[in-house]
């Protein structure tokens, strides 16, 4: 019987997974959606039970298509910074606060007052933030345990309650470079409550029995820890040598450059996942696409594109929906640059793509100027990546090499993980 990999994405909208044989194909795939949360702004909270309900649910179909393959493994990758406090025995102590839940900011004041400059942990959304406003407001027992939303699908799925990978935990503070749980930590909460970190690709444990039984697996697939859903994404990509490069151009734009030692910039809002021997260095931009489906419907985005003449000359614009950028400047008073706004919607939207053509090339020069590996290759993820005409003004910014993605989904990067790619 062949051998099968799955992977398991728990992203902001839905969740997927997809089945990979010995030979990276794919051999299955299964999805369904989220709920969106019901919360307000600046509140963005999901259930966990309804979590792990649809993981269930997606597996369960996903299995029934590999009856002719053994299914070795499982990854899971998921938001980053979004966490939950659980008892000793793995029950929800509270919701899950999603990755944009932005209340904890009284308590990412206090981080930046102890916390080194280059620690993940900044910020109102860090997980750490969210840690500290959770204990704050709920008073858990001693004996409970942070979650990031990974973990709590690994252990519904098997493994040991409270490990995580060196991915998720990043914003929860974890030192990358000297991989543990920095001293300064402790001056803000009781450190027994962090989960133990592992590299992804490290083995957890097994699937545990009665999941065996409801899936009908013969044997018991090992529980592999993942990753973020953005890492994942890059990782599926096939960009695995120093010098490449992936943008994200979804809600934000994102920029990760495979780097052969970590930076930390974060005046300019640069900073490092570990990757097995190397190092995804970037930063994450507010423009994107959800500053373009503000003004514009799908349909008409896709319309008004096919008519943009690229030779033409725009508005110099910075496109963001509110005040505040993060990368490749970090100033939470820059305001939107979006006007004048031209009576014809095919150059309005043309110099929106052009100002984010421009901010993506600003982010690979900071990088570079940080002393980052020289670009060698760009590839792109994201739903922006279909846009054709995007692409070519992306092009006319960057000088290199825009290469292909093998695949753009992340479940696909955490089968891949689930397979010992990286490890």
């Amino acid at each position: 019987m062949t051998n099968a990999y799955i992977g398991i994405d728990l992203g902001t909208s839905g969740c997927r997974a997809i089945a990979i044989d010995q030979h990276n194909s794919i051999i299955a795939s299964s999805n369904l959606p989220l709920t969106p949360s019901t919360s307000l702004p600046p509140q963005s909270e999901q259930d966990p039970a309804v979590h792990w309900q649809i993981v269930e649910q997606v597996l369960c179909k996903l299995i029934d298509q590999c009856n002719d393959y053994d299914i070795k493994s499982i990854a899971v990758d998921a938001t980053s910074g979004s966490i939950l406090i659980s008892d000793k025995y793995g029950q929800p102590l509270t919701p899950i606060l999603m990755y944009n839940d932005a209340r904890a900011v009284k308590q990412s004041q206090d981080i930046a007052n102890i916390a080194p400059a280059e620690s993940g942990a900044h910020g109102a959304n860090s997980g750490l933030a969210k840690l500290l406003y959770l204990q704050q407001h709920t008073q858990p027992n001693t004996s409970s345990h942070l979650l990031h939303q990974a973990d709590w699908i690994n252990f519904k799925l098997g493994a040991p309650l409270a490990i995580t990978d060196e991915n998720n935990a990043l914003k929860t503070g974890y030192d990358p470079i000297q991989r543990c749980w920095p001293q300064w930590i402790q001056q803000l909460t009781d450190s027994s409550i962090l989960p133990k970190v592992v590299p992804p690709g490290t083995v957890l444990g097994k699937v545990s029995p009665s999941l065996c039984v409801q899936f009908k697996l013969n044997s018991a697939p090992d529980i592999v820890a993942g990753t973020t859903d953005s890492i994942a994404a890059l990782l599926a990509t096939g960009a695995n040598q120093v010098g490449d490069a992936v943008t994200s151009l979804g809600s934000s734009l994102v920029v990760k450059l495979i780097s052969d030692k970590p930076i930390f910039l974060p005046e300019q809002g640069v900073y490092s996942h570990r990757l097995g021997d190397k190092w995804l260095v970037g930063g994450a931009s507010n423009t994107g696409g959800a500053v373009l489906k503000h003004f514009f419907t799908s349909d008409q985005l896709q319309q008004l594109s096919q008519s943009i003449d690229i030779s033409a000359d725009v508005a110099d614009y910075y496109p963001l929906l509110n005040k505040g950028e993060r990368f490749p400047i970090n100033d939470p008073e820059l305001k939107p640059r979006l006007s004048p706004r031209p009576a014809d919607d095919i150059v309005f939207l043309h110099g929106l793509l052009k100002g984010m053509a421009t901010i993506e090339q600003q982010a690979y020069h900071v990088l570079e100027q940080a002393g980052a590996p020289t670009l060698n290759s760009i590839r792109t993820v994201g739903g922006g990546a279909i846009n054709q005409t995007w692409q070519a003004i992306r092009q006319q910014h960057l000088a290199v090499s825009f290469v292909s993605s093998k695949h753009t989904q992340a479940a696909y990067g955490a089968a891949l993980l689930a397979k010992g790619q990286f490890t």
